[in-house]
């Protein structure tokens, strides 16, 4: 069983910015999963999560324009760090171990190969960071996801990055890590 978006839009944060994204390159903004309606999507399959910079309006309160496909910068828009979902109509080849809950093992070949990653265990909210995905071990395969948001990447072995970042005037997802937060036990909020 694949993983569809009316799945995994149960895990993700409620305040992050979203990007949905498709196999043709055209994607929609989102500032929050709120702002998605239930039914959109919903049948569609995930075929990778990740970070990017996408643009949006400096006043929230209107709606973006259509730009049909072109990327371009005006003095009304903003690029924001957003939690990228690339969505299709077709499943991946990617077996899932798990069918009623959502663990690691089943997300984790979905996740972006890199950069900076924060597993945040719920039971005790301890973390630990990793740089790429393929350093993230096999320990958490069986824990169940709890979360999926982004949060800041400045931490005491990034101070190198952080001095650079610091001085640019806008935020990026490369001063952002993906979060994971997984549990021992599955949600029971959770529909499938």
């Amino acid at each position: 069983m694949a993983i569809q978006f009316k799945e995994i839009r149960q895990y993700l944060a409620r305040n992050v910015r979203l990007s949905i994204c498709f196999e043709d390159g055209h994607y929609h903004d989102y500032l929050m999963i709120s702002d998605i309606p239930a039914e959109k999507y919903k049948n569609l399959y995930v075929w990778g999560v990740g970070m990017a910079d996408v643009e949006f309006p400096m006043d929230i309160y209107i709606y973006p324009k259509d730009l049909d496909g072109v990327i371009i910068s005006t003095k009304d828009d903003t690029i924001e760090p957003a939690i990228e979902i690339v969505l299709h109509e077709t499943p991946r080849d990617i077996e899932r171990k798990a069918k009623d809950v959502l663990l690691f093992k089943d997300i984790k070949p979905y996740l972006q190969i890199g950069r900076n990653f924060a597993v945040v265990n719920r039971n005790d909210w301890s973390y630990k960071l990793y740089e790429y995905r393929n350093d993230i071990p096999d320990d958490y395969d069986d824990m169940f996801v709890y979360g999926i948001g982004m949060g800041n990447n400045l931490d005491e072995s990034d101070r190198n990055i952080a001095k650079v970042l610091v001085k640019r005037k806008y935020d990026s997802c490369l001063n952002k890590r993906m979060v994971i937060v997984l549990t021992n036990t599955a949600r029971t909020d959770i529909e499938i």
